[in-house]
């Protein structure tokens, strides 16, 4: 068994946790994986906001910390 964990760190707000168990290192990995492409995304798409608005004053993009770890 393995257990992912991540946390999501937002500007001004108290991290937010989660836990999912899976039956392989694979399945968590592929999870992980997953979760740190949608951080990216979101990161993108917010430097993509300020490329096109200048003016746009974005609070910092959300982060995420995510482990894959044998239970």
């Amino acid at each position: 068994m393995f257990l992912l964990l991540v946390t999501w760190f937002y500007y001004n707000q108290p991290p937010q946790s989660s836990q999912v168990v899976f039956g392989s290192d694979q399945a968590c990995q592929a999870t992980r994986q997953q979760m740190l492409a949608e951080a990216r995304r979101l990161n993108a798409e917010r430097d993509a906001q300020v490329q096109r608005d200048p003016n746009y004053n974005p609070l910092p993009a959300p982060t995420v910390s995510a482990v894959c770890t044998k239970r």
